[in-house]
């Protein structure tokens, strides 16, 4: 459509003789150049305010001094002097024009062979997926410029990634089939081998690892490949590889998850996402929107290639990530890359052989800020780990992560401020192992003076050491306030640490409590009153099975105990005593016959129907709850079968 020539030669129409609030259109059908169009004035207060002109193909209107392609309802808000809407925002705005006649309408629906609206609709699809499937072909043809996978990479992945082997086995009456994934050998023995025995296959003489009545194993690892697309970018691809060892077979599959195309001597470029699940990369297709949630995994990389793809990207030849590839080490590739510029230190840090470290501030920080702990604008390793050299090479020695450098740090400050200290090799790794943090751990530290001494202990405990810690500080804490003596080692360092933090916050409870009870010991005594009154009711709630007992609360005090025991809220108010005081509902105690003293659960029982209201444990959770909610179906049966209620007037 010539737009411009068809605003010059169409002839303008007359303006309506009544004048409306609404924009008035008027139309008309006119030739030009030897093709009709359609033509729609369209007049405000009596003045021309926008023309229109469609043909079969597409539409645009000419106002206030510019084209636009706007639908006719947007063109009559401008002209109005509002604003265009957007999206869905259209459903909820009056029309803002009208036909000047009935016969202006046909006119423009002769033409189009449809309403305008619904021509304007149609077109704007058709535009919309003519501009989709542009789009299509663009990717299409750019994602066909990215290299196949490398030859050797389904090799390095058998041999590298997933260099297990199994011997299958299934045991018979008097002989032992075994299937080996490495040569594909099937035969049988008399003997056979124990389940995850490490042995050699009987017939290729491979080491293998036998596996008892299995018949298929399954490994999943994420996988990162970079590739040279052409001589102006590079490629970034996440993979998702699958081992399956079968009977007599290992197969190997790789799937394709997203792209990255990369400008050379960036290290940052378009994301390209897989908009299938398991896809290989002639079957996945990409797109620039994140469909189906894909994202960089922590991963392997593929080292044959790489010198020659790092020399793409920015400072990427010597950054250290050949070595993280040949070791082989995960990390979050992308992230590595993207934020490398930011990290030149991470060079240091992996030809140094602090691996962990590397990985750690990768994983940990993203894309986002470094460790406070660390010294950014220093290329010696001594003032950028804020290390002497002697614990420097203890961090080498152990491969030490974050907190290992932390913990050395926290050495190093202590000797400087004349309180030496020496954390032992074995006390280091554990705790970096294990991730426990100098901060979780002052408060003990300031009452044992000894990281070795606090490392033995947490290795004698059950718990994590990171929930330890915590729960030490918190007893320590406890004792402190009941007036222990927290620098006696039997109060400090005692053999069940959770249990004696477990019986300070009982006592603790148990005190305030009974403070509780002395203070408002009127208000609890008038309620047991009328509990009592509602004793003769409620004692029909009794019930037991051979493994189980529901005993109904008769007293205030019973209803503390049991909320102080179990961690929840029965007991914490007048709300539910209040309730039973009323004989609108009930507490029960349901208990383990071998542990009768024992809280277990709490049930709350409606005293007009017999609906259980609500039933928790522990923490306001449900352990066993299956088992628990058919035995509370067999008590209200058994409730129903009791004779009549005794009413008691209050």
């Amino acid at each position: 459509m010539k737009r411009t020539e068809l605003l010059l030669n169409i002839p303008k129409q007359e303006a309506p003789e009544e004048i409306s609030g609404h924009v008035t259109a008027v139309s008309q059908v006119a030739e030009y150049d030897g093709q009709q169009y359609l033509n729609i004035d369209l007049f405000y207060m009596g003045e021309l305010k926008a023309r229109y002109f469609a043909d079969r193909f597409t539409y645009a209107c000419y106002v206030d001094g510019s084209w636009k392609t706007c639908k006719m309802d947007n063109i009559a808000r401008i002209c109005m002097g509002k604003t265009p809407v957007k999206g869905g925002e259209c459903y909820y705005q009056a029309t803002d024009w009208n036909w000047n006649t009935k016969k202006d309408e046909q006119t423009a629906r002769n033409y189009l062979g449809k309403g305008l609206d619904y021509y304007e609709t149609c077109i704007n699809q058709e535009k919309y997926m003519n501009a989709l499937q542009k789009k299509r072909n663009r990717v299409e043809e750019m994602m066909s410029k990215v290299p196949v996978l490398p030859e050797n990479l389904e090799k390095w992945l058998r041999t590298t990634i997933f260099p297990q082997e199994y011997l299958f086995m299934k045991r018979k009456k008097s002989r032992t089939d075994y299937s080996c994934t490495v040569c594909g050998h099937k035969g049988w023995t008399k003997t056979g081998w124990k389940h995850n025995e490490k042995t050699t296959c009987p017939k290729c003489g491979q080491p293998v690892t036998a596996c008892l009545n299995r018949e298929k194993i399954q490994k999943k690892e994420p996988v990162v490949v970079l590739q040279i697309m052409n001589e102006l970018e590079w490629v970034e691809r996440q993979l998702r590889t699958r081992c399956t060892w079968t009977l007599g077979e290992k197969q190997i599959e790789i799937m394709e998850e997203i792209r990255v195309i990369i400008p050379r001597a960036r290290n940052w470029g378009k994301v390209w996402y897989g908009t299938g699940y398991e896809q290989d990369e002639f079957e996945q297709e990409f797109w620039d929107h994140n469909q189906i949630n894909k994202r960089f995994y922590k991963s392997y990389l593929y080292p044959e290639n790489l010198k020659e793809v790092l020399a793409y990207g920015d400072s990427l030849q010597n950054s250290g990530l050949d070595i993280l590839a040949e070791i082989p080490r995960k990390i979050n590739v992308n992230t590595f890359i993207v934020t490398f510029k930011e990290r030149k230190w991470l060079e240091y840090w992996i030809k140094a052989g602090l691996i962990q470290l590397a990985e750690d501030v990768v994983d940990l920080y993203g894309m986002w800020g470094n460790p406070g702990c660390i010294r950014t604008d220093c290329k010696k390793l001594t003032e950028n780990l804020r290390l002497d050299g002697n614990r420097l090479h203890r961090l080498k020695e152990i491969d030490g992560g974050l907190d290992a450098l932390e913990w050395l740090q926290y050495e190093e400050k202590r000797e400087k401020s004349g309180k030496k200290i020496k954390i032992s090799k074995e006390s280091l790794e554990f705790l970096s192992r294990k991730r426990v943090d100098t901060e979780g751990c002052r408060k003990i530290l300031n009452e044992l003076g000894s990281v070795n001494r606090m490392v033995n202990y947490m290795k004698k405990q059950k718990t994590d050491p990171n929930s330890l810690a915590q729960i030490w500080d918190d007893y320590l804490r406890m004792a402190q306030n009941e007036g222990l003596d927290v620098t006696d080692d039997i109060v400090r360092l005692p053999k069940d640490l959770k249990a004696r933090h477990d019986e300070l916050v009982e006592r603790i409870n148990a005190r305030r409590d009974a403070e509780r009870v002395k203070k408002e010991a009127e208000k609890y005594e008038r309620l047991d009153k009328k509990i009592v009154k509602h004793l003769p009711e409620a004692k029909r709630y009794f019930w037991e099975n051979k493994d189980y007992m529901i005993i109904p609360a008769g007293r205030c005090e019973e209803l503390i105990i049991e909320g102080r025991t179990l961690h929840h809220c029965v007991g914490a108010s007048t709300r539910y005593m209040e309730k039973m005081a009323a004989g609108e509902s009930w507490i029960l105690f349901l208990r383990k016959k071998r542990e009768l003293e024992k809280p277990y659960y709490t049930i709350e029982i409606s005293m007009e129907d017999d609906r259980i209201l609500q039933w928790y444990s522990e923490y306001d959770r449900k352990p066993d709850e299956k088992q628990i909610k058919k035995l509370l179906d067999a008590f209200r049966k058994s409730i129903r079968q009791k004779p009549e209620r005794i009413q008691i007037a209050v």
